[in-house]
């Protein structure tokens, strides 16, 4: 299916747009399958003949997981709760991260949070000094050692830098920046290590491989990347960028509420319709044609 899926894509792309190299995204399951298509028949479908994306929202998605993973059993879902920020039950389900933007906006707000208290507590420290201003520590250098004496003080550091490293990660798709995506992925991959999820952190090393040989394999691929094309932007907002796949997730929402594509496959023009022009072409034709 997936070699099938990658023929139709390329013979597409051919028609219009001759000699243009295909670029597909997949999620992680089907990441794998197309790497090992390519590397099995790299006459017919190897990497300097298309290129393979991992899709941008599902490394969000699992990214989100790990910082759940860490926080399990921390108090954070008891302090979120008492905060009134959500529910109990809302609370423990950012641990999952079963819906990505609340999850991102509670690790927002904990973020923001534990940058507030770190800096407290600094200016706290520095007002208790007797010395000279002049012999007191940087912020960072109290932050190491501070994280070497107290133990939850370096829990809850290692806290903020994994949330930041996400939100890190999220901006550079909204912005499009292709290297701080690169960055940001690179850093992340030991924590899905650490973790022990095992699928990312097997595959994603991959995906920044072919990432790194698009210049030489792809320098039409990689010049167009460097100017934010491997996210979708779907308005003209400044930071309104998304991951291709996430955008492909929303076009597919457009027709759910009508029972997906398989409901579709009742009307054969309805069906046709969604698959050359997207789904919200489709629907406008096909309300217009159940009018008439």
């Amino acid at each position: 299916m997936i070699r099938h899926s990658m023929d139709v894509v390329k013979n597409a792309v051919e028609h219009l747009n001759p000699g243009q190299t295909p670029v597909v995204t997949f999620d992680q399951p089907l990441f794998a399958l197309a790497k090992q298509i390519q590397w099995k028949w790299p006459e017919s479908y190897g990497e300097d003949q298309i290129v393979v994306m991992f899709g941008g929202l599902h490394i969000e998605m699992v990214a989100l997981k790990t910082l759940g993973d860490w926080l399990q059993g921390s108090g954070w879902v008891q302090a979120l709760v008492q905060a009134e920020i959500a529910t109990a039950g809302t609370a423990d389900s950012f641990l999952r991260a079963s819906h990505v933007l609340c999850t991102r906006r509670a690790h927002q707000v904990t973020a923001a949070a534990l940058y507030i208290l770190q800096h407290r507590a600094y200016n706290h420290y520095c007002l208790g000094e007797t010395r000279d201003a002049e012999g007191l520590p940087e912020f960072e250098d109290w932050c190491c050692q501070r994280g070497e004496d107290i133990p939850q003080f370096h829990y809850w550091a290692t806290v903020l830098e994994l949330e930041l490293l996400v939100l890190v990660y999220v901006h550079s798709l909204r912005q499009g920046s292709l290297m701080m995506y690169l960055d940001a992925l690179t850093e992340l991959v030991p924590w899905f290590h650490a973790l022990d999820h095992t699928h990312y952190a097997r595959w994603i090393p991959v995906h920044l491989k072919d990432m790194a040989e698009l210049t030489t394999k792809h320098p039409d691929v990689a010049r167009k990347f460097r100017e934010s094309h491997f996210t979708v932007q779907k308005t003209q907002r400044v930071f309104s960028s998304i991951p291709i796949d996430q955008a492909h997730e929303q076009n597919n929402a457009c027709i759910k509420e009508d029972g997906g594509a398989v409901g579709l496959t009742d009307n054969p023009s309805a069906l046709r319709c969604w698959m050359v022009a997207g789904p919200e072409v489709a629907r406008v034709i096909s309300e217009f044609q159940d009018g008439n």
